[in-house]
């Protein structure tokens, strides 16, 4: 038996997370960015395809109305084969986080499908469904946009079919563009055809398109064999029947000798040109007349890299432009061009009447300069037409510490630049889209981003409100003591746009507290009220409120003092049958993992419990529920025991921590108990009708027993007077193994059992079994596992990568696996 401490519980709250459970009063005008909301949205799997779902560059897949918010994502189709192999999601924020409200019912297409959205509530999402039978590789597709009510998104959507300038042969490779004028309530749809050109169609006002035509692509008569200059990645604008257009160049190696000198590294042909950035605009889109193109950047000297990021048209005509650059392929240098420096710039220039007025980096890192290498970058504009830049940043500060974050700035009209503000975000985002106005969402204060963020699989989201003078964040820690709870209370992470944070002062259920950091202690389990407000120098305050749920006190058992406490972990399920739950990581507040998506009828989930001495067990549940909801609860297949979970108004994320504690009770509402013998028993929780709830895990707090029970198979986690025996075995449900590669799965353990991979750790000790006989080698190097199999696996973090005896599918084989860690190994 080993034992370990740590903290129960850690929550950060900052002033307006999320609607239902917290609120804020105070606003201002200075740049001080608050992340209100962050957590995932979706995890696609692999599609294998040559796109993904934010390939599609400046064309956005998520939208704002007011306080509705939708994404567009993509779903990988079992056993179709590429290219068309995924299928377009729709999803909506909803107070307890964003759900799944459609999916394309039929079609199969490529590549993401962006969206658009107007003022009178219609949603529209760009589509470009194949014509080809299932199983072929390519072929002819059909660009459509779907119509969606706001108001009614899962009802009866309509279906509109651009009017193109004759009959262009469009394929699922539709490097297409989607923007939107929302205020006029129009939009216009790109989409390449082969590689000279793109055809367009305009929607108008009146519900009709009421224009189409083409875009010719510059001529690259520089190059040593002229050809066109297919242009892709745009960020495009429409605004006032104007269309304002940016991208970059998009085709095979033009040069000769860096083409085959390429073909030597690579093996490959071909190798792609993104070295020229060019913009055209058109005055009124009715005319379908557009302007020369004008080359905004060239890295053609040094075989360098450009990529479009953004484009704003402000009320004074001005059209702002927003890329990244790369100086040189160091590949190439030593042998083409050894005296070029490298360099990585985040570049704006300003437009006015075709000319660029002015060209200058906002931020730049490389030799000579600092190692700070700018990143992906969106515009967001505010309704007084101030416009800032979101953007990612890497490397290592002046320090030598490296750094992975995201930071603001604000772009003045004339092209200068204020200083850049981190933005306090836990998962930064290195590629993302946001909430545009070329979509049609409107200007505002909040910066919606959708993208991939470090250390979160899938795709994620987050919410920032950029202006405030001053904002509150308290971060509370809680520890059980002997008969209650301790409140660690800390608010040094509330700051002030100029200055510093003068008081803070906390409300803790009636009781005043000061101080940046506070303790209380609470003897009582049900919900306290608690607020911070805190000043600056010049007497501007922000509150941040939550209602806090506690945990139970040892009175409620009737118990003086804790006593044994066994843990079933909520993702440690052996089986489960009428549907598939999802396991979360990453969420505050939560012992370890977690399983969520758990709403359906009939949808149950069961447990190995191993219980040491015969008792009363009092069950306490730690879960989070949008709205009030049931389950049954049965030992060994016996009465169902009904368990009621009370609303906590949202699920938890990575920023927010909305759990909460349900007992059971009896008919004479009194907390009651269930008869565990000692010896193995199987837990189950049935849904008895349609209901959501997250659930972390589930603690057996003994009626009589003392905590100290001796076990070679357990380890005690002390969290403060509380201690808690976790099993160091389980089995592996089917339903929690995914695929990996090759002959690899995948099982999560999560972080109560640590395996290699950890500095300072000593080797894991886990033994893997199937069907009772055991496999290895442990240890094994993962493209062993992944080429080889046979039994190879390797606990490495809080994962399990494996393989089955015979290089099967443990998922569909029938077999039984299970695994024990030897305690020595098993440290928190």
């Amino acid at each position: 038996m080993v034992r370990s401490k740590r903290m129960f519980t850690v929550m950060s709250i900052a002033a307006g997370c999320l609607s239902g459970i917290f609120s804020a009063v105070g606003a201002g005008k200075s740049l001080l960015p608050v992340v209100e909301i962050e957590g995932p949205v979706y995890t696609p799997k692999p599609a294998n395809n040559g796109a993904g779902p934010l390939w599609g560059n400046a064309s956005t897949c998520i939208v704002r109305l007011g306080d509705k918010l939708f994404a567009s994502g993509l779903e990988t189709i079992e056993d179709a084969a590429p290219l068309n192999n995924v299928r377009w999601l729709l999803f909506e924020l909803r107070d307890h986080g964003w759900e799944l409200i459609r999916a394309d019912p039929e079609d199969r297409t490529r590549e993401p499908c962006p969206l658009a959205i107007f003022p009178d509530g219609r949603l529209f999402l760009s589509v470009n469904p194949t014509l080809t039978p299932p199983g072929t590789r390519n072929g002819p597709a059909e660009p459509r946009v779907l119509e969606f009510s706001t108001e009614n998104p899962r009802g009866p959507y309509r279906t509109l079919l651009p009017v193109w300038d004759g009959a262009p042969s469009f394929t699922e490779h539709s490097y297409r563009s989607f923007a939107a004028d929302g205020p006029n309530q129009e939009f216009i749809l790109f989409q390449n055809v082969g590689y000279d050109h793109a055809e367009w169609a305009f929607y108008d006002r009146t519900d009709i398109w009421s224009a189409r035509g083409k875009l010719i692509f510059p001529w690259g008569a520089e190059y040593e064999k002229p050809k066109p200059v297919r242009v892709c990645y745009p960020a495009v604008a429409l605004k006032n029947r104007s269309v304002y257009w940016l991208g970059v160049s998009d085709v095979t190696e033009p040069n000769n000798a860096w083409r085959a000198y390429k073909k030597k590294l690579t093996g490959r042909d071909w190798d792609y040109d993104f070295r020229r950035l060019f913009y055209t605009w058109c005055p009124d889109i009715t005319t379908g007349r557009f302007h020369d193109w004008i080359e905004v950047a060239n890295r053609e000297k040094t075989c360098g890299w450009l990529f479009p990021c953004d484009l704003w048209v402000a009320p004074d005509g001005a059209v702002h432009l927003l890329w990244r650059e790369r100086a040189i392929d160091e590949r190439l240098r030593k042998e083409f061009f050894p005296d070029a420096k490298q360099s990585w710039a985040l570049n704006h220039a300003i437009v006015r009447n075709g000319k660029v007025i002015r060209r200058s980096p906002l931020a730049i890192g490389g030799e000579g300069l600092s190692d700070e290498i700018p990143g992906n970058a969106r515009f967001q504009v505010t309704p007084d037409n101030r416009l800032f830049v979101f953007y990612y940043c890497s490397g290592t500060d002046a320090g030598g510490r490296p750094f992975s974050e995201n930071r603001v700035m604000e772009v003045f009209s004339d092209g200068t630049h204020g200083k850049p503000v981190r933005v306090p975000l836990e998962h930064p985002f290195s590629s993302f889209i946001n909430a545009t106005v070329r979509s049609g969402s409107g200007p505002s204060e909040i910066l919606d981003i959708l993208g991939v963020a470090s250390g979160r699989p899938g795709i994620s989201y987050a919410r920032i409100r950029l202006l405030n003078e001053v904002f509150a964040a308290m971060d509370i820690k809680k520890e059980r003591t002997a008969d209650g709870v301790r409140l660690h209370l800390d608010g040094a992470q509330s700051r002030a746009a100029l200055g510093r944070i003068a008081s803070w002062v906390w409300e803790v259920g009636g009781t005043r507290l000061e101080g940046k950091k506070a303790q209380c202690e609470l003897r009582k389990s049900e919900p306290v009220n608690i607020a911070l407000t805190v000043r600056d120098r010049q007497g501007r305050r922000n509150t941040v409120r939550q209602v806090l749920r506690l945990p139970p006190v040892p009175k409620q058992f009737g118990r003086d003092r804790w006593g044994l406490v066994l843990r079933t972990e909520a993702e440690d399920f052996s089986g489960q049958s009428g549907g598939n739950v999802r396991i979360a990581t990453g969420l505050r507040g939560a012992s370890a993992l977690a399983v969520s998506d758990w709403k359906k009828q009939g949808h149950r989930l069961e447990w190995i419990l191993d219980v040491p001495v015969e008792d009363d067990y009092f069950p306490v549940l730690h879960y989070a529920a949008p709205q009030a909801s049931t389950r049954e609860l049965t030992v060994d297949g016996g009465p169902p025991h009904s368990l009621v979970f009370t609303a906590t108004d949202a699920f938890s994320t990575s920023s927010v921590d909305a759990w909460g504690y349900a007992l059971l009770f009896d008919a004479r509402k009194r907390v009651a108990s269930v008869h565990l013998t000692k010896g193995v028993h199987t837990i189950g929780l049935d849904v008895p009708s349609a209901s959501d709830l997250a659930l972390d895990y589930i603690d057996w707090v003994a009626r009589a027993s003392n905590a100290d029970v001796p076990r070679a198979d357990t380890r005690v986690v002390e969290e403060g007077a509380y201690r808690i025996l976790l099993p160091l075995k389980g089995t592996i449900c089917p339903a929690r193994i995914r695929p990996e590669k090759g002959h690899c799965f995948i099982a999560i353990l999560g972080p109560n059992y640590p395996g290699d991979g950890w500095k300072g750790r000593p080797e894991s000790t886990l033994q893997l079994f199937e069907n009772g006989n055991p496999l290895g080698p442990p240890h094994a190097v993962h493209n062993d596992i992944r080429s080889k199999g046979r039994g190879r696996f390797s606990h490495w973090k809080t994962r399990l990568y494996f393989s089955t005896s015979d290089n099967t599918d443990p998922r569909t084989n029938g077999r039984s696996y299970a695994w024990r860690i030897l305690p020595r190994d098993a440290r928190p």
